[in-house]
C-alpha cells in the first residue's frame, strides 16, 4: 500500500459506475480498465484487482487509518474481487447447521445480523455477516468462507449482553477467503413489517419468485459486461433450482425477535430432513 491520496469525487470520469449508500451519498466509483478493475473510495483508498483473483492492491490516503482501510477491503472490495473472478456474492448474514449454511438476505437495517446472532445463541454457529460468497456445483450451492466481524447496532448488542451477561463477541477476521466450504442448505429473504402486531410468516418461493428475490440482494461489479452478466444470471438460475428459498416476514421490534427465530428454526429443521 502506498501513501498516494485517492482522487476526490470531482476528478472521476463520467464513465465510472457510481456506488451510493442507503442515503444516496457516493461512497465509491468503479471502473474497468482492460483486465484491471478499480474501486475508488474518495479520500480513503483506490483498490485494484483482476479477474484472475490473485491479489488486491491499494493506494491509500495518508490520512486513512488501517482500521478503515481493512474494513473497506472486507466489506466493499473483497465481494467485488470475488464476483469478477467468477464467484457470486449475496448481501446476507448466515449461520451453519448440520445440513450446511443458511443465508439470511435482507436490505441494510432489516435485522439480518441481529437474527444471525440470535440463532448463534441457540446453537447455530455464525458463518457470515453481510456477505455470503458461493459457487454452484452439480450438487447445489456451495458457500465459501470469508473473514468477517459481527456488527450489531447498540439496541441489539445490549439485548444479547443483558440476556447472556457477557459482551457480544466478534468473529476472527483473519479467516482466509475460501479456507472452508459448506453446502448452501437454504436461503431466507427477510422482510420486516412496519407494524409490531403482524404475525411472523414463512413462505417457500417458487423458482421465478426466488430468482427475483435473491437477485435483488446480489453483488455485481458491472452489469455492462454482457458475458459476465449472462453467467451471473445462469448461476442464480441454477441456485434457485437447487437450493430452497423462503420469504420470512416478521414484525418490527426486538420484542418480536424470539418468534422470528422460532420461525427460522423451522426452516433450519426442514433443511436437515432428507430430500
Amino acid at each position: 500500500m502506498g501513501a498516494i491520496v485517492p482522487p476526490s469525487v470531482r476528478t472521476f470520469n463520467p464513465w465510472c459506475d457510481v456506488w451510493r449508500d442507503g442515503d444516496g451519498g457516493v461512497y465509491a466509483y468503479a471502473e474497468n480498465l482492460g483486465d484491471e478493475y478499480w474501486m475508488h473510495l474518495p479520500d480513503l483508498a483506490s483498490f485494484r484487482f483482476t479477474s484472475r483473483g490473485d491479489e488486491v492492491a491499494a493506494t491509500v490516503s495518508d490520512t486513512a487509518t488501517d482500521e478503515l482501510v481493512h474494513d473497506a477491503y472486507r466489506r466493499r472490495i473483497l465481494p467485488m474481487a470475488l464476483q469478477v473472478s467468477g464467484r457470486e456474492v449475496l448481501h446476507a448474514s448466515a449461520v451453519r447447521s448440520p445440513a450446511g449454511v443458511t443465508a439470511l438476505c435482507a436490505d441494510s437495517e432489516t435485522g439480518k445480523s441481529t437474527i444471525a446472532f440470535g440463532l448463534s445463541s441457540r446453537g447455530y454457529p455464525l458463518w457470515a455477516d453481510d456477505l455470503v460468497a458461493f459457487e454452484v456445483s452439480d450438487h447445489g450451492g456451495v458457500a465459501i468462507s470469508l473473514p468477517f466481524t459481527m456488527r450489531l447496532r447498540p439496541p441489539s448488542a445490549a439485548l444479547f449482553e443483558q440476556a447472556d451477561g457477557v459482551p457480544v463477541a466478534g468473529v476472527d477476521e483473519r479467516i482466509s477467503p475460501g479456507a472452508e466450504n459448506s453446502p448452501l442448505a437454504a436461503i431466507c429473504v427477510l422482510r420486516r413489517e412496519s407494524t409490531v402486531t403482524s404475525p411472523v410468516s414463512v413462505q417457500r418461493l417458487s423458482s421465478g419468485e426466488a430468482l427475483a428475490a435473491v437477485l435483488s440482494h446480489a453483488w455485481s461489479f458491472a452489469l455492462q459486461d454482457a458475458e459476465r452478466k449472462r453467467r451471473m444470471i445462469n448461476h442464480y438460475l441454477e441456485l434457485v433450482a437447487k437450493v430452497p428459498v423462503f420469504e420470512v416476514s416478521f414484525p418490527s421490534g426486538l420484542e418480536n425477535l424470539p418468534a422470528t427465530l422460532d420461525a427460522i428454526e423451522t426452516v433450519l429443521a426442514e433443511s436437515m430432513q432428507p430430500a
